[in-house]
Protein backbone atom coordinates (compact mmCIF):
# COMPACT_ATOMS: atom_id res chain seq x y z
CA UNK A 1 0.00 0.00 0.00
CA UNK A 2 1.49 3.37 -1.11
CA UNK A 3 2.39 5.94 1.74
CA UNK A 4 2.42 8.48 -0.31
CA UNK A 5 -0.23 10.94 0.47
CA UNK A 6 -2.18 11.79 -3.14
CA UNK A 7 -4.09 15.33 -3.45
CA UNK A 8 -5.47 17.27 -5.81
CA UNK A 9 -5.46 21.06 -6.18
CA UNK A 10 -9.27 23.23 -5.81
CA UNK A 11 -10.26 23.86 -9.08
CA UNK A 12 -12.59 27.14 -10.16
CA UNK A 13 -14.39 25.41 -12.75
CA UNK A 14 -15.53 28.31 -14.19
CA UNK A 15 -12.23 29.74 -15.18
CA UNK A 16 -10.72 26.02 -16.53
CA UNK A 17 -14.20 26.25 -18.62
CA UNK A 18 -13.53 29.47 -19.78
CA UNK A 19 -10.13 28.64 -20.44
CA UNK A 20 -10.93 25.17 -22.42
CA UNK A 21 -13.31 27.18 -24.61
CA UNK A 22 -11.68 30.40 -25.52
CA UNK A 23 -8.52 28.53 -26.07
CA UNK A 24 -10.28 25.47 -28.01
CA UNK A 25 -8.56 23.13 -25.33
CA UNK A 26 -9.98 19.95 -23.06
CA UNK A 27 -10.86 20.92 -19.73
CA UNK A 28 -7.91 18.61 -18.41
CA UNK A 29 -5.19 20.82 -20.18
CA UNK A 30 -7.23 23.90 -18.89
CA UNK A 31 -6.92 22.21 -15.24
CA UNK A 32 -2.95 21.88 -15.88
CA UNK A 33 -3.20 25.97 -16.94
CA UNK A 34 -4.78 26.61 -13.94
CA UNK A 35 -2.84 24.97 -11.81
CA UNK A 36 0.59 26.65 -13.41
CA UNK A 37 -1.07 29.80 -12.11
CA UNK A 38 -2.63 30.92 -15.62
CA UNK A 39 -6.31 32.83 -15.21
CA UNK A 40 -6.11 35.14 -18.24
CA UNK A 41 -6.51 33.82 -21.75
CA UNK A 42 -4.01 36.05 -22.73
CA UNK A 43 -1.65 34.26 -19.86
CA UNK A 44 -2.32 31.29 -21.10
CA UNK A 45 -1.08 31.69 -25.07
CA UNK A 46 1.91 33.85 -23.39
CA UNK A 47 2.42 30.01 -21.59
CA UNK A 48 1.54 27.98 -24.35
CA UNK A 49 3.31 29.73 -26.72
CA UNK A 50 6.70 31.40 -25.71
CA UNK A 51 8.69 33.83 -27.90
CA UNK A 52 11.97 35.65 -27.23
CA UNK A 53 9.77 38.77 -26.89
CA UNK A 54 9.16 37.71 -23.56
CA UNK A 55 12.81 37.91 -22.16
CA UNK A 56 12.62 41.53 -20.08
CA UNK A 57 14.79 44.33 -20.52
CA UNK A 58 18.26 43.68 -19.04
CA UNK A 59 18.83 47.30 -18.07
CA UNK A 60 15.72 46.67 -15.37
CA UNK A 61 18.92 44.88 -13.48
CA UNK A 62 20.17 46.25 -10.36
CA UNK A 63 23.79 48.41 -11.54
CA UNK A 64 23.37 47.28 -14.98
CA UNK A 65 24.80 50.56 -16.19
CA UNK A 66 27.20 50.83 -13.97
CA UNK A 67 28.46 47.51 -14.92
CA UNK A 68 28.22 48.25 -18.39
CA UNK A 69 29.71 51.32 -18.52
CA UNK A 70 32.75 49.54 -16.16
CA UNK A 71 32.97 47.23 -19.19
CA UNK A 72 32.75 49.76 -22.14
CA UNK A 73 35.62 51.70 -20.62
CA UNK A 74 37.90 48.41 -20.08
CA UNK A 75 37.50 47.51 -23.71
CA UNK A 76 38.14 51.05 -25.13
CA UNK A 77 41.63 51.03 -22.60
CA UNK A 78 42.52 47.00 -24.18
CA UNK A 79 42.72 46.26 -20.18
CA UNK A 80 42.26 43.15 -19.08
CA UNK A 81 39.73 41.68 -17.93
CA UNK A 82 39.38 38.55 -15.99
CA UNK A 83 36.17 36.16 -15.84
CA UNK A 84 35.82 34.65 -12.47
CA UNK A 85 33.29 31.61 -12.27
CA UNK A 86 32.10 28.50 -10.10
CA UNK A 87 32.41 24.82 -10.62
CA UNK A 88 29.19 23.21 -10.89
CA UNK A 89 26.92 23.65 -14.45
CA UNK A 90 25.94 27.06 -14.00
CA UNK A 91 29.01 28.30 -12.79
CA UNK A 92 30.84 26.95 -15.95
CA UNK A 93 28.27 27.49 -18.35
CA UNK A 94 28.37 31.48 -16.65
CA UNK A 95 31.60 31.56 -17.17
CA UNK A 96 32.14 30.12 -20.83
CA UNK A 97 29.39 33.19 -21.70
CA UNK A 98 30.78 35.29 -21.02
CA UNK A 99 34.81 33.99 -22.29
CA UNK A 100 33.23 33.73 -25.89
CA UNK A 101 31.41 37.34 -26.11
CA UNK A 102 34.52 38.80 -24.40
CA UNK A 103 36.69 37.17 -27.06
CA UNK A 104 34.33 38.04 -29.95
CA UNK A 105 34.46 41.78 -28.81
CA UNK A 106 38.11 41.39 -29.06
CA UNK A 107 38.78 41.74 -24.73
CA UNK A 108 42.06 41.08 -23.36
CA UNK A 109 40.48 37.80 -21.51
CA UNK A 110 41.13 35.60 -18.96
CA UNK A 111 39.26 33.35 -16.90
CA UNK A 112 39.69 31.23 -13.91
CA UNK A 113 37.26 28.54 -11.97
CA UNK A 114 38.06 27.85 -8.76
CA UNK A 115 38.90 24.26 -7.95
CA UNK A 116 36.84 22.79 -5.43
CA UNK A 117 39.48 21.36 -3.00
CA UNK A 118 42.16 23.76 -2.93
CA UNK A 119 40.47 27.10 -3.06
CA UNK A 120 36.88 26.44 -2.54
CA UNK A 121 33.46 28.35 -3.23
CA UNK A 122 33.62 31.96 -4.28
CA UNK A 123 36.14 34.31 -5.35
CA UNK A 124 39.69 34.70 -2.95
CA UNK A 125 41.59 37.61 -1.82
CA UNK A 126 45.07 35.40 -3.32
CA UNK A 127 42.69 35.23 -6.25
CA UNK A 128 42.62 39.27 -6.50
CA UNK A 129 45.89 39.18 -5.83
CA UNK A 130 47.07 37.03 -8.21
CA UNK A 131 45.07 38.72 -10.67
CA UNK A 132 46.83 42.01 -10.40
CA UNK A 133 50.13 40.61 -10.50
CA UNK A 134 49.03 39.62 -14.41
CA UNK A 135 48.05 43.07 -15.07
CA UNK A 136 44.08 42.25 -14.66
CA UNK A 137 42.62 45.37 -13.65
CA UNK A 138 39.14 44.16 -13.66
CA UNK A 139 37.68 40.78 -12.50
CA UNK A 140 33.45 39.87 -13.66
CA UNK A 141 32.26 37.46 -11.42
CA UNK A 142 29.87 34.40 -12.90
CA UNK A 143 27.91 32.52 -10.57
CA UNK A 144 29.35 33.61 -7.77
CA UNK A 145 30.78 36.94 -5.58
CA UNK A 146 27.60 38.53 -3.73
CA UNK A 147 29.07 37.51 -0.24
CA UNK A 148 32.93 38.23 -1.35
CA UNK A 149 32.85 41.35 0.78
CA UNK A 150 36.31 40.91 2.22
CA UNK A 151 37.74 39.79 -1.12
CA UNK A 152 36.34 42.49 -3.29
CA UNK A 153 37.49 45.18 -0.42
CA UNK A 154 40.91 44.03 -0.57
CA UNK A 155 40.92 43.95 -4.74
CA UNK A 156 39.92 47.27 -4.00
CA UNK A 157 42.95 48.17 -2.34
CA UNK A 158 45.01 46.68 -5.71
CA UNK A 159 43.56 48.75 -7.21
CA UNK A 160 41.39 45.80 -8.74
CA UNK A 161 37.96 46.61 -10.05
CA UNK A 162 34.94 43.87 -9.06
CA UNK A 163 32.09 43.47 -11.27
CA UNK A 164 29.80 40.92 -9.55
CA UNK A 165 26.86 38.89 -11.25
CA UNK A 166 25.04 36.09 -9.44
CA UNK A 167 21.98 35.04 -8.58
CA UNK A 168 22.47 33.50 -5.29
CA UNK A 169 21.03 35.16 -2.14
CA UNK A 170 22.73 37.91 -0.74
CA UNK A 171 24.31 38.65 3.10
CA UNK A 172 23.02 40.84 5.22
CA UNK A 173 25.31 43.83 3.46
CA UNK A 174 26.30 43.70 0.12
CA UNK A 175 29.98 43.75 -1.28
CA UNK A 176 31.55 47.19 -2.16
CA UNK A 177 31.78 46.22 -6.09
CA UNK A 178 31.19 48.80 -9.15
CA UNK A 179 28.65 46.69 -9.71
CA UNK A 180 26.39 44.05 -8.01
CA UNK A 181 24.40 42.76 -10.77
CA UNK A 182 21.95 40.22 -9.16
CA UNK A 183 17.56 39.38 -8.93
CA UNK A 184 17.65 38.32 -5.46
CA UNK A 185 19.34 42.07 -4.14
CA UNK A 186 16.45 42.97 -1.78
CA UNK A 187 15.89 46.48 -3.83
CA UNK A 188 15.89 44.76 -7.23
CA UNK A 189 12.68 45.55 -9.19
CA UNK A 190 13.61 43.07 -11.90
CA UNK A 191 10.71 41.31 -12.70
CA UNK A 192 11.68 38.18 -12.67
CA UNK A 193 13.98 37.05 -9.55
CA UNK A 194 14.50 33.22 -10.30
CA UNK A 195 17.11 33.80 -12.67
CA UNK A 196 20.56 31.07 -12.48
CA UNK A 197 23.58 32.65 -12.60
CA UNK A 198 24.43 31.74 -16.45
CA UNK A 199 21.34 33.92 -17.12
CA UNK A 200 22.35 36.72 -15.53
CA UNK A 201 25.33 36.70 -17.18
CA UNK A 202 23.39 36.78 -20.75
CA UNK A 203 21.63 39.84 -19.43
CA UNK A 204 24.89 41.17 -18.44
CA UNK A 205 26.34 40.39 -21.99
CA UNK A 206 23.39 41.39 -23.95
CA UNK A 207 22.99 44.64 -22.62
CA UNK A 208 26.99 45.02 -23.20
CA UNK A 209 26.50 44.34 -26.96
CA UNK A 210 23.90 46.70 -26.97
CA UNK A 211 25.44 49.42 -25.67
CA UNK A 212 27.92 48.48 -28.54
CA UNK A 213 25.14 48.94 -31.29
CA UNK A 214 25.15 44.71 -31.84
CA UNK A 215 21.77 43.36 -32.96
CA UNK A 216 21.52 41.80 -29.23
CA UNK A 217 18.48 39.99 -30.62
CA UNK A 218 20.87 37.98 -32.72
CA UNK A 219 23.64 37.68 -29.92
CA UNK A 220 20.63 36.04 -27.13
CA UNK A 221 19.85 33.37 -29.94
CA UNK A 222 23.53 32.91 -29.92
CA UNK A 223 24.33 31.74 -26.90
CA UNK A 224 21.18 29.83 -25.51
CA UNK A 225 22.55 27.15 -25.82
CA UNK A 226 24.69 27.76 -22.84
CA UNK A 227 21.83 29.51 -20.87
CA UNK A 228 19.97 26.48 -20.94
CA UNK A 229 22.81 23.79 -19.82
CA UNK A 230 23.29 26.32 -16.83
CA UNK A 231 19.38 27.14 -16.11
CA UNK A 232 18.22 23.59 -16.19
CA UNK A 233 20.99 21.87 -14.02
CA UNK A 234 20.91 24.32 -11.61
CA UNK A 235 17.00 23.27 -11.41
CA UNK A 236 15.48 26.93 -11.19
CA UNK A 237 12.15 26.78 -11.85
CA UNK A 238 10.83 26.73 -15.42
CA UNK A 239 8.66 29.72 -15.27
CA UNK A 240 8.42 33.29 -17.16
CA UNK A 241 12.21 34.09 -18.64
CA UNK A 242 13.55 30.56 -17.92
CA UNK A 243 10.76 29.62 -19.45
CA UNK A 244 11.70 30.97 -22.69
CA UNK A 245 15.46 30.23 -22.03
CA UNK A 246 14.46 26.56 -21.48
CA UNK A 247 12.26 26.35 -24.44
CA UNK A 248 14.69 28.00 -27.46
CA UNK A 249 17.81 26.80 -25.43
CA UNK A 250 17.02 23.21 -25.64
CA UNK A 251 16.40 23.65 -29.37
CA UNK A 252 20.01 25.67 -29.83
CA UNK A 253 21.39 23.34 -28.22
CA UNK A 254 20.51 20.45 -30.40
CA UNK A 255 22.11 22.08 -33.37
CA UNK A 256 24.88 23.98 -31.25
CA UNK A 257 28.19 24.49 -33.53
CA UNK A 258 30.44 24.83 -30.57
CA UNK A 259 32.75 22.05 -30.59
CA UNK A 260 32.56 20.93 -26.93
CA UNK A 261 28.88 21.07 -27.16
CA UNK A 262 28.46 18.88 -30.58
CA UNK A 263 31.46 16.25 -28.67
CA UNK A 264 29.49 15.46 -25.78
CA UNK A 265 26.12 15.02 -27.50
CA UNK A 266 27.87 12.54 -29.91
CA UNK A 267 29.40 11.00 -26.63
CA UNK A 268 26.47 10.77 -24.94
CA UNK A 269 24.02 9.65 -27.95
CA UNK A 270 21.80 12.69 -27.89
CA UNK A 271 23.59 13.64 -31.12
CA UNK A 272 20.50 14.15 -33.59
CA UNK A 273 18.19 13.66 -30.48
CA UNK A 274 15.25 15.94 -29.32
CA UNK A 275 16.13 17.44 -26.47
CA UNK A 276 14.46 17.50 -23.11
CA UNK A 277 15.08 19.36 -19.50
CA UNK A 278 16.25 15.20 -18.31
CA UNK A 279 18.80 15.28 -21.57
CA UNK A 280 20.50 18.20 -19.52
CA UNK A 281 19.79 17.35 -15.80
CA UNK A 282 20.73 13.40 -15.68
CA UNK A 283 23.20 13.28 -19.04
CA UNK A 284 24.76 16.12 -19.35
CA UNK A 285 24.55 18.04 -16.84
CA UNK A 286 26.24 15.79 -14.56
CA UNK A 287 29.18 14.82 -17.10
CA UNK A 288 30.07 18.29 -16.35
CA UNK A 289 29.54 18.69 -12.85
CA UNK A 290 31.11 15.44 -12.60
CA UNK A 291 34.65 16.99 -13.22
CA UNK A 292 34.70 20.05 -10.69
CA UNK A 293 33.61 17.15 -8.03
CA UNK A 294 36.71 15.08 -8.89
CA UNK A 295 38.88 16.70 -10.45
CA UNK A 296 39.34 20.43 -11.82
CA UNK A 297 36.62 21.90 -13.53
CA UNK A 298 38.56 23.91 -15.69
CA UNK A 299 38.34 21.10 -18.31
CA UNK A 300 34.74 21.20 -18.34
CA UNK A 301 34.99 25.31 -19.01
CA UNK A 302 37.59 24.75 -21.72
CA UNK A 303 35.03 21.98 -23.46
CA UNK A 304 32.67 24.92 -23.75
CA UNK A 305 35.29 27.27 -25.26
CA UNK A 306 37.68 24.92 -27.18
CA UNK A 307 37.60 25.61 -30.82
CA UNK A 308 39.45 22.72 -31.59
CA UNK A 309 37.45 19.01 -32.23
CA UNK A 310 40.05 16.86 -31.42
CA UNK A 311 40.43 18.36 -28.14
CA UNK A 312 36.97 18.69 -27.69
CA UNK A 313 36.43 14.44 -27.89
CA UNK A 314 39.36 14.24 -25.62
CA UNK A 315 37.93 16.38 -22.96
CA UNK A 316 34.23 14.53 -23.35
CA UNK A 317 36.66 11.26 -22.87
CA UNK A 318 37.93 12.79 -19.63
CA UNK A 319 34.30 14.06 -18.70
CA UNK A 320 33.19 10.48 -19.20
CA UNK A 321 35.48 8.53 -17.11
CA UNK A 322 34.90 11.41 -14.05
CA UNK A 323 31.49 10.72 -14.07
CA UNK A 324 31.71 6.63 -13.83
CA UNK A 325 34.18 7.57 -10.99
CA UNK A 326 31.79 9.82 -9.52
CA UNK A 327 28.61 7.05 -9.75
CA UNK A 328 30.80 4.79 -8.37
CA UNK A 329 31.54 6.75 -4.98
CA UNK A 330 28.07 8.33 -4.94
CA UNK A 331 26.92 4.48 -4.21
CA UNK A 332 29.30 4.29 -1.52
CA UNK A 333 28.79 6.98 0.09
CA UNK A 334 25.24 6.26 -0.20
CA UNK A 335 25.27 3.04 1.19
CA UNK A 336 27.24 4.39 3.87
CA UNK A 337 24.47 7.00 5.59
CA UNK A 338 21.85 4.31 5.30
CA UNK A 339 23.88 2.43 7.50
CA UNK A 340 24.38 4.75 9.50
CA UNK A 341 20.88 5.81 9.18
CA UNK A 342 19.43 2.62 10.30
CA UNK A 343 20.97 2.34 13.74
CA UNK A 344 19.40 6.00 14.50
CA UNK A 345 16.01 6.33 15.87
CA UNK A 346 14.26 9.29 13.73
CA UNK A 347 11.45 10.35 15.47
CA UNK A 348 12.59 13.17 16.81
CA UNK A 349 14.83 14.49 14.28
CA UNK A 350 13.92 16.95 12.36
CA UNK A 351 16.80 17.63 10.34
CA UNK A 352 19.88 14.82 9.68
CA UNK A 353 23.20 16.15 10.25
CA UNK A 354 25.91 13.39 8.99
CA UNK A 355 29.72 13.52 8.81
CA UNK A 356 32.42 11.04 8.39
CA UNK A 357 36.24 10.90 7.16
CA UNK A 358 36.49 9.89 3.78
CA UNK A 359 33.32 11.04 1.89
CA UNK A 360 34.47 13.35 -0.71
CA UNK A 361 33.44 16.98 -0.51
CA UNK A 362 32.38 16.97 -4.10
CA UNK A 363 30.08 14.28 -3.98
CA UNK A 364 28.19 14.62 -0.38
CA UNK A 365 25.74 17.20 -2.06
CA UNK A 366 23.94 14.86 -4.53
CA UNK A 367 24.31 12.09 -1.59
CA UNK A 368 22.27 14.65 0.40
CA UNK A 369 19.56 15.10 -2.04
CA UNK A 370 19.17 11.23 -2.44
CA UNK A 371 18.59 11.12 1.55
CA UNK A 372 16.04 14.19 1.41
CA UNK A 373 14.13 11.94 -1.68
CA UNK A 374 14.68 8.95 1.19
CA UNK A 375 13.74 9.84 4.47
CA UNK A 376 11.90 13.29 3.69
CA UNK A 377 13.66 15.74 5.68
CA UNK A 378 16.46 18.25 5.57
CA UNK A 379 20.17 16.52 5.18
CA UNK A 380 23.44 17.60 5.66
CA UNK A 381 26.63 15.61 4.93
CA UNK A 382 29.95 16.62 5.68
CA UNK A 383 33.01 15.74 5.02
CA UNK A 384 35.30 15.53 7.88
CA UNK A 385 39.11 16.80 7.06
CA UNK A 386 41.28 15.89 10.00
CA UNK A 387 44.62 17.12 9.32
CA UNK A 388 42.51 20.77 9.75
CA UNK A 389 40.08 20.08 11.98
CA UNK A 390 37.38 21.35 9.53
CA UNK A 391 34.34 19.99 7.69
CA UNK A 392 32.71 20.77 4.47
CA UNK A 393 29.81 19.72 3.21
CA UNK A 394 26.28 20.51 1.08
CA UNK A 395 22.59 21.08 2.29
CA UNK A 396 19.69 19.99 1.21
CA UNK A 397 15.90 20.56 1.94
CA UNK A 398 12.29 20.14 1.69
CA UNK A 399 9.61 22.34 0.41
CA UNK A 400 8.82 23.08 4.53
CA UNK A 401 12.15 24.49 5.25
CA UNK A 402 14.11 27.19 4.02
CA UNK A 403 17.53 25.63 4.50
CA UNK A 404 19.44 28.77 4.25
CA UNK A 405 17.44 30.96 6.54
CA UNK A 406 17.89 28.54 9.28
CA UNK A 407 21.49 27.93 8.18
CA UNK A 408 21.80 31.65 9.07
CA UNK A 409 20.73 31.37 12.43
CA UNK A 410 23.47 28.84 13.21
CA UNK A 411 26.25 31.54 11.83
CA UNK A 412 27.88 31.18 15.40
CA UNK A 413 28.92 27.93 14.77
CA UNK A 414 29.74 28.13 10.74
CA UNK A 415 32.70 29.65 9.18
CA UNK A 416 30.56 29.45 5.27
CA UNK A 417 27.48 29.18 4.60
CA UNK A 418 26.03 30.13 1.24
CA UNK A 419 23.07 29.05 -1.53
CA UNK A 420 19.28 29.04 -1.93
CA UNK A 421 16.19 27.82 -0.29
CA UNK A 422 16.69 24.53 -0.81
CA UNK A 423 20.01 23.91 -1.21
CA UNK A 424 23.57 25.35 0.51
CA UNK A 425 26.99 25.24 0.96
CA UNK A 426 28.57 24.99 4.73
CA UNK A 427 31.98 24.49 6.36
CA UNK A 428 32.49 24.37 10.42
CA UNK A 429 34.62 23.23 12.78
CA UNK A 430 34.85 19.79 13.60
CA UNK A 431 34.46 20.66 17.25
CA UNK A 432 30.93 22.45 16.18
CA UNK A 433 29.56 19.65 15.08
CA UNK A 434 27.61 17.96 17.44
CA UNK A 435 26.34 21.76 18.81
CA UNK A 436 25.40 22.70 14.97
CA UNK A 437 23.04 19.18 15.01
CA UNK A 438 21.60 20.41 17.88
CA UNK A 439 20.72 23.69 17.05
CA UNK A 440 19.75 23.11 13.75
CA UNK A 441 17.05 20.57 14.58
CA UNK A 442 15.92 23.22 17.68
CA UNK A 443 15.44 25.69 14.38
CA UNK A 444 13.79 22.79 12.66
CA UNK A 445 11.73 21.55 14.78
CA UNK A 446 9.73 24.95 15.57
CA UNK A 447 9.21 25.29 11.41
CA UNK A 448 8.83 21.56 10.35
CA UNK A 449 5.46 19.93 11.47
CA UNK A 450 5.32 15.87 11.01
CA UNK A 451 2.91 16.43 7.98
CA UNK A 452 5.62 17.60 6.32
CA UNK A 453 7.77 14.67 6.47
CA UNK A 454 5.51 12.50 4.58
CA UNK A 455 6.32 12.41 0.85
CA UNK A 456 3.49 13.60 -1.39
CA UNK A 457 1.98 14.27 -4.95
CA UNK A 458 0.10 16.89 -6.13
CA UNK A 459 -1.75 15.36 -9.43
CA UNK A 460 -3.31 17.79 -11.71
CA UNK A 461 -6.20 16.48 -11.91
CA UNK A 462 -8.42 12.62 -11.99
CA UNK A 463 -9.44 11.52 -15.22
CA UNK A 464 -10.33 8.17 -16.58
CA UNK A 465 -7.85 6.07 -18.39
CA UNK A 466 -10.33 5.98 -21.34
CA UNK A 467 -9.55 9.68 -22.01
CA UNK A 468 -5.51 8.97 -22.43
CA UNK A 469 -5.46 9.63 -26.22
CA UNK A 470 -3.09 10.91 -28.64
CA UNK A 471 -5.14 14.31 -28.94
CA UNK A 472 -4.36 14.69 -24.83
CA UNK A 473 -0.95 13.54 -25.33
CA UNK A 474 -0.32 16.34 -28.32
CA UNK A 475 -1.89 18.97 -26.20
CA UNK A 476 -0.19 18.29 -23.25
CA UNK A 477 3.51 18.66 -25.31
CA UNK A 478 2.36 21.79 -25.58
CA UNK A 479 2.84 23.13 -22.06
CA UNK A 480 6.84 21.98 -22.46
CA UNK A 481 9.64 21.88 -21.22
CA UNK A 482 8.47 20.65 -18.43
CA UNK A 483 10.74 21.39 -14.56
CA UNK A 484 10.47 22.65 -11.42
CA UNK A 485 7.65 25.38 -11.11
CA UNK A 486 5.93 23.27 -14.30
CA UNK A 487 6.21 20.00 -13.64
CA UNK A 488 5.32 17.03 -16.04
CA UNK A 489 1.40 16.97 -15.81
CA UNK A 490 0.21 13.96 -13.12
CA UNK A 491 -3.31 12.59 -13.09
CA UNK A 492 -4.99 9.74 -11.29
CA UNK A 493 -7.22 6.83 -12.06
CA UNK A 494 -9.32 5.41 -9.65
CA UNK A 495 -10.89 2.03 -9.49
CA UNK A 496 -9.86 0.62 -12.67
CA UNK A 497 -9.59 -3.10 -13.47
CA UNK A 498 -6.08 -4.63 -13.98
CA UNK A 499 -6.52 -6.70 -17.31
CA UNK A 500 -2.77 -7.65 -17.86
CA UNK A 501 0.04 -7.40 -15.07
CA UNK A 502 3.51 -9.02 -14.88
CA UNK A 503 7.19 -8.46 -13.66
CA UNK A 504 9.94 -7.06 -16.09
CA UNK A 505 13.54 -6.14 -16.73
CA UNK A 506 16.35 -8.30 -15.69
CA UNK A 507 15.72 -8.64 -11.91
CA UNK A 508 11.85 -8.23 -12.17
CA UNK A 509 12.07 -5.46 -10.32
CA UNK A 510 9.58 -3.52 -13.05
CA UNK A 511 5.92 -3.83 -13.51
CA UNK A 512 3.85 -3.35 -16.58
CA UNK A 513 0.08 -3.92 -16.96
CA UNK A 514 -2.89 -3.20 -18.85
CA UNK A 515 -5.50 -1.66 -17.23
CA UNK A 516 -9.23 -0.61 -18.37
CA UNK A 517 -11.07 2.37 -17.40
CA UNK A 518 -15.44 2.75 -17.82
CA UNK A 519 -15.13 2.36 -21.60
CA UNK A 520 -13.09 -1.02 -21.19
CA UNK A 521 -10.84 0.30 -23.49
CA UNK A 522 -7.05 -1.14 -22.38
CA UNK A 523 -4.48 0.66 -21.72
CA UNK A 524 -0.70 0.43 -21.51
CA UNK A 525 1.05 0.81 -17.92
CA UNK A 526 4.71 1.05 -17.24
CA UNK A 527 5.84 1.02 -13.26
CA UNK A 528 9.37 0.96 -12.78
CA UNK A 529 10.55 0.04 -9.44
CA UNK A 530 7.08 -1.78 -8.46
CA UNK A 531 7.80 -5.36 -9.55
CA UNK A 532 7.07 -6.82 -5.73
CA UNK A 533 3.79 -5.55 -6.58
CA UNK A 534 2.91 -7.66 -8.71
CA UNK A 535 0.52 -10.37 -6.62
CA UNK A 536 -1.60 -7.93 -5.48
CA UNK A 537 -2.61 -6.34 -9.15
CA UNK A 538 -3.27 -9.44 -10.89
CA UNK A 539 -6.06 -9.34 -13.38
CA UNK A 540 -9.57 -8.60 -12.41
CA UNK A 541 -8.06 -6.51 -9.33
CA UNK A 542 -8.80 -3.08 -9.09
CA UNK A 543 -6.52 -0.41 -8.50
CA UNK A 544 -5.56 3.44 -8.10
CA UNK A 545 -2.65 4.86 -10.21
CA UNK A 546 -1.02 8.02 -10.29
CA UNK A 547 0.81 8.65 -13.23
CA UNK A 548 2.08 10.64 -16.23
CA UNK A 549 1.41 10.01 -19.82
CA UNK A 550 4.42 8.98 -22.17
CA UNK A 551 4.70 8.24 -26.03
CA UNK A 552 6.48 4.85 -26.25
CA UNK A 553 7.95 3.54 -29.17
CA UNK A 554 8.62 -0.66 -29.41
CA UNK A 555 9.02 -2.66 -32.73
CA UNK A 556 7.64 0.25 -34.69
CA UNK A 557 4.78 0.83 -33.11
CA UNK A 558 3.81 3.65 -31.11
CA UNK A 559 1.32 4.00 -27.83
CA UNK A 560 0.52 6.46 -25.43
CA UNK A 561 1.10 4.51 -21.97
CA UNK A 562 0.85 5.46 -18.52
CA UNK A 563 4.09 6.03 -16.59
CA UNK A 564 2.86 4.92 -13.34
CA UNK A 565 4.75 6.83 -10.22
CA UNK A 566 2.20 5.31 -7.40
CA UNK A 567 -0.22 2.69 -6.89
CA UNK A 568 -2.53 1.92 -4.12
CA UNK A 569 -3.93 -1.77 -4.39
CA UNK A 570 -7.35 -3.08 -2.75
CA UNK A 571 -4.99 -4.38 0.31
Amino acid sequence: MSKVVWSLPEHDDALVNNLAEELGISETVARILVNRGVRTVSDAHAFMSPSLDQMHDPMLLPDMEAGVERVVRALEAKEKILIHGDYDVDGVSSTALLVRVFTKLGANVVHRIPHRKRDGYDIKPYTAEEAKAEGVSLIITADCGVTACETIEHAQTLGVDIIVTDHHEPGHELPKAIAIINPHRHDSTYPFSELAGVGVALKFAQAIVRRLGYDDQRFVERYLDLAALGTIADVMPLVDENRVIAKFGLEALAKSKKLGIQALLRKTGLDGKRLTPHSIGFVLGPRINAVGRLDDAAIALQLLVTGDESEADELVGTLERLNQERQTEQARILAEVQEILEQEDLDDTRALVLSKTGWHSGIVGIVASKVVELYNRPAILLSLDEETGTAHGSARSIEAFNIFAALNQCRDLLDRVGGHELAAGVSLKVDNIDQFQAKLNEVASQIIKPEDMIPRIMADAQIDPDAVTWKLMNEIRILEPFGPGNPEPLFISSDVETVESRRVGGDGSHLKMRVRGTKGLPVDCIAFGFGELEPAVQVGRKVDLCYNIRSNSYNGRNTVQLAIKDIRTEE
